[in-house]
């Protein structure tokens, strides 16, 4: 037996910490059976002297074990020790480290550094924007250097680099939060970036998230300049130290990008080059002082988890000439990311490139995302345009401060265009892998990919909806995709930040904004849509808000994480009082009993199931926007507010707060009741006859027994009159497949994922989509794209259907402590490989027919239990190890 993947926080040997950490760790053994009996942890500061020491602990916990020991100290570097004995009289140790940041404020020194170039107002649109700006501060340090930590952060995006080189690949820092409340602070190691003598940092800083005309946030005094914020602490061999800050010694300029925008592009003019202005030799004398600012730094954390880095190399696939005559380059892949290009053009000379997704249906370029719907602005300056201008020198060059959504690029250049000088860098927050999938059927991964793709396109410092048009945090879009996404990746720091934002944005009667960080634009467009229902100012949605509540608790079922439970309590708390005060306060429009209606959230502004197919088909319009709206959410809305209020009474048992349990469960009973008797008429029908509308009911438990036919019944007819396909959205589809399998209709919830008729998922596959789709209608009958993004997770939320069905794989308990494998392939599948990488090791379910047999193959990882179902209906009850069946 041995142990191994020891985490601190969800990290390996995080450096930079500034929160009360939690430990896990695996075990892998060739042994049958295995389970932890007992574990001791120790954790000892870089000085010696033990800080926690737990004994030895009769237990069978191995993740999220919080640390209880003494205070840690600021800027410390801890080792901490864990073994553990089995159930076989084995036992085992291993150790891991993490390091401290600052645990308090006052660990600053540093001073705001604040440009003092002159500054234009920055709009939306190419070209709209100031220039970057380059910081750099010069030092002199002993000889003798053992360590040297740095700790930065600006406001807008930056590139660090020390005495001329990068100490990391990260990019976009700080990344995208509620800056007034919730600004990251990176730390570095920058050992051996350092010298005896003369040296230099350069901070590089472009608008970003900050200073973006799309992302300005509702900040208090905002002042959208350039400014930065670094502490380096150098140790010597002698057990000095010294401490290099950001004060009045740090000098500024603009550099050769000339402009730069998250949404509109870059340019880059390398004739405007500083050649060696990170450096410790540079002549600064010509650049600005720069102004020191008091912002003090009570918004300041230690980024937890990942940055945003290269993921990925894409070469271009080919290079093609469009019948307008246009050069085109095609990647062969939607993503996110950027261009790198090889270029060798006559001093003053321009390549531009233009980033889309699609083609027009002739071949030619085309925007499918500028200026969609035209909501507020929303979309608006999504140029997706990069300019270089060279200075006569052959170069590589990247942008440096955009990220765009793109398959091709169209390219305008007075040289040939040569697919080998194109090279697309894939940008995502770094994830480790937790999944992979494979069956029979080419269609079929092929939509796993679509959606892994997509997942990374989206999954880039915050979780958004597409990384072209918006690159926003909806919540509704994650709220229905967590439990997939936490499937396909380890995703835990980077949910666990976000929520941590969505407090930081939830409003003091508990309201959930629609996006966070919740950005100007937004504001208007909540305003906006609130209006279609005359309720000026409401700005959250079912649906939307009870993220809240729904990503924690699909963290805590996959990975057992209580941690964030815990973390999230109060949160949750005010969404649920939310809900249920806005239920008794407000009485609905559909004259149902007060003594029902008291408990049905069905007032305020809802965005409703949106996109549903059949409402959707010609794209979007006010008119049909409110017509969707008013339809859906008088079944989303009650049924969403009682999914929230029951989940929380869950967490409430989980977490051993009686009390809680107690008044949720019986919110939740009452509000069950009512949707019952008052969202459902006397007849057994849904106000709406949409197929959400009978889908929720079904999964929920909420049907009445004396109807569960007619339900049933009623969404099996829906589908046949729909030609067989789909019509659900947002809110309906993530539940729609395990509404089939409740009513007996698994046949009918595989007919579904093979339609291949719009609107469906293969039907984007054979359409040659590579990812997955805003909407299922994103092409007109003639193939002109739509202004729909082709970048949006949410409808990836199948692969969560298709891991549990076709390989089998669930959970019987949290984290799946306890595992169920029952594959229920239908018969067109030969075979199907699913291996799943829980808390507790690596899950595999492996089967295939052949030979009139199937043959099934499973790893069921130690400090685990299964139970194991084959088609013929045999079952066995096993522990760790690997086990063949066939039936």
């Amino acid at each position: 037996m041995k142990l191994i993947n020891l985490k601190t926080l969800s990290q390996y040997t995080p450096l930079g910490i500034d929160t009360t950490p939690y430990f896990s760790w695996m075990m892998e053994s060739n042994e049958q059976d295995v389970l932890q009996t007992a574990y001791k942890l120790t954790v000892t500061h870089q000085d010696g002297e033990l800080a926690w020491d737990t004994g030895k602990v009769e237990s069978n916990c191995s993740a999220f074990i919080n640390y209880t020991g003494s205070p840690l100290q600021s800027r410390s570097r801890y080792n901490w020790a864990v073994t553990i004995w089995d159930n076989k009289g084995n036992s085992a140790s291993d150790e891991s480290t993490f390091e401290t940041a600052f645990m308090t404020n006052n660990d600053w020194n540093a001073k705001w550094a604040e440009s003092t170039l002159p500054r234009s107002k920055s709009k939306a649109g190419f070209g709209n924007q100031p220039p970057a700006t380059m910081f750099r501060k010069s030092f002199q340090l002993k000889e003798g250097i053992i360590s040297a930590r740095l700790y930065a952060t600006c406001h807008g995006i930056y590139r660090l680099t020390v005495n001329g080189t990068r100490p990391d690949d990260r990019e976009f820092a700080p990344e995208f939060t509620v800056y007034e409340k919730y600004l990251c602070y990176q730390t570095y190691d920058v050992t051996k970036q350092l010298q005896h003598g003369s040296n230099a940092l350069g901070m590089y800083v472009g608008d970003g998230w900050y200073a973006g005309p799309q992302t300005v946030q509702n900040i208090k005094r905002f002042k959208p300049v350039h400014a930065v914020l670094f502490q380096l602490e150098v140790t010597y061999k002698d057990g000095s130290t010294e401490i290099i800050c950001s004060d009045e010694s740090v000098k500024t300029s603009y550099g050769p990008v000339m402009f730069s925008d998250l949404f509109a592009g870059e340019k880059y003019d390398a004739n405007k080059e500083i050649p060696n202005w990170d450096k410790p030799d540079f002549d600064d004398t010509s650049w600005k002082p720069i102004a020191v600012k008091s912002y003090g730094y009570s918004n300041l954390v230690a980024q937890y988890g990942e940055p945003v880095q290269p993921v990925d190399i894409l070469p271009a696939v080919k290079a093609y000439t469009s019948p307008k005559g246009e050069s085109i380059i095609d990647f062969g892949q939607v993503m996110a990311g950027r261009v790198r290009i090889n270029v060798n053009l006559p001093k003053g000379s321009e390549i531009i490139l233009e980033h889309f997704e699609t083609p027009d249906k002739d071949s030619n370029f085309f925007n499918n995302i500028l200026n969609d719907a035209g909501l507020q602005g929303i979309g608006a300056g999504c140029d997706q345009k990069v300019i270089y201008v060279s200075n006569g020198q052959p170069v590589e060059y990247e942008p440096n401060f955009t990220f765009l959504g793109f398959r091709y690029i169209r390219v305008t250049s007075p040289a040939d265009v040569r697919a080998e000088d194109f090279t697309a860098v894939v940008l995502s927050s770094k994830k480790e892998n937790a999944g992979t999938f494979e069956c029979s059927n080419p269609l079929i991964n092929r939509l796993y990919e679509n959606t892994r793709w997509s997942q990374q396109s989206n999954m880039l410092s915050i979780p958004t909806d597409c990384p072209q048009r918006e690159k926003a945090g909806w919540t509704g879009d994650i709220l229905i995709y967590a439990t997939t996404a936490l499937l396909n990746e380890d995703i835990t720091t980077f949910l666990t930040r976000w929520l941590q934002n969505l407090a930081c944005e939830q409003k003091s009667n508990g309201t959930v904004p629609v996006v966070v960080p919740y950005v100007k634009a937004y504001v208007k467009l909540a305003k906006l849509m609130a209006l279609l229902k005359n309720d000026i100012g409401t700005v959250t949605s079912a649906g939307w808000g009870d993220a809240a509540v729904i990503v924690p608790y699909s963290m805590y079922q996959i990975t057992g994480n209580t941690v964030i439970l815990s973390n999230q309590y109060d949160s949750m708390k005010k969404w649920c009082d939310y809900i249920i005060n806005t239920a008794k306060k407000r009485r609905g429009s559909r004259k149902i009993p007060k003594e029902l209606d008291q408990y049905l959230w069905n007032t305020n502004f809802h965005f409703g199931e949106w996109l549903v197919p059949s409402l959707v088909k010609e794209g979007y319009s006010a008119s049909g926007i409110k017509k969707a709206i008013e339809s859906t959410m008088v079944y989303t809305a009650p049924i969403f507010g009682w999914y929230s209020v029951s989940t929380m009474a869950d967490i409430a048992k989980i977490l051993n707060k009686g009390d809680d349990e107690v008044y949720y469960s019986d919110i939740a009973a009452k509000m069950k009741h009512s949707i019952q008797n008052g969202v459902i008429d006397k007849d057994g029908n849904m106000p709406t006859e949409l197929m959400g509308a009978y889908v929720l009911p079904i999964y929920f438990d909420l049907v009445p027994d004396k109807y569960k036919k007619q339900f049933a019944d009623k969404l099996v007819k829906m589908i046949a009159d729909n030609d067989g396909c789909l019509d659900t959205g947002f809110l309906g589809t993530p539940f729609l497949m395990d509404a089939l399998c409740k009513i007996d209709r698994q046949d009918l919830a595989y007919s579904l994922l093979y339609q291949d008729k719009c609107p469906s998922w293969l039907f984007e596959v054979k359409q040659g989509a590579t990812s997955i789709w805003e909407s299922w209608y994103a092409f007109k009958e003639d193939g002109t794209p739509m202004p729909m993004s082709l970048n949006h997770y949410a409808f990836g939320c199948v692969d969560d259907w298709m891991f549990r069905y076709i390989n089998g794989i669930d959970y019987l308990d949290a984290g799946f402590n306890k595992i169920l494998i029952e594959p229920k392939p239908d018969e067109s599948l030969h075979y199907a490989k699913r291996t799943f990488h829980s808390i507790y090791g690596e899950i595999v379910c492996n089967w295939e027919r052949k030979d009139g047999k199937f043959l099934l193959d499973v790893t069921i990882p130690c400090n685990t239990t299964a139970t194991i179902i084959l088609p013929s209906g045999d079952s066995f009850d096993v522990g760790s190890g690997r086990y063949s069946y066939s039936c």
